[in-house]
């Protein structure tokens, strides 16, 4: 079974006075020894959970925020990001909130 290691809420579009950020920072800073990818969950947004696509950048203070995945679908594993402050960022397909679910693969 993965383990669940981050559970984020995002807004369909990006947030008031954002260009892209639609949700707040989470952390995938420490993750169990062995993680060997990350499984993206869509859960929510008011239409089938593999409408919804949303790239996942990580948020520099002072700096340009760099795109760590693109175009992320829910059931998508990716490379392990070890970092303290990542957003979901430029959503699309979802009517309403959602959340993303972050587990690992061991």
């Amino acid at each position: 079974m993965n383990e669940l290691v981050a559970s984020i809420r995002s807004e369909k579009s990006p947030l008031s006075g954002q260009s892209h950020r639609s949700s707040g920072n989470f952390s995938t800073e420490v993750l169990p020894t062995g993680t060997k990818r990350l499984l993206w969950e869509v859960v929510g947004g008011g239409v089938d959970p593999y409408d919804i696509t949303f790239d996942v950048k990580k948020d520099v203070s002072g700096g340009s925020d760099p795109t760590e995945l693109s175009g992320v679908i829910s059931g998508n594993t990716s490379k392990v990001i070890n970092a303290r402050s990542l957003y979901i960022a430029n959503p699309s397909g979802a009517q309403s909130s959602f959340i993303v679910n972050v587990y690992v693969v061991l």
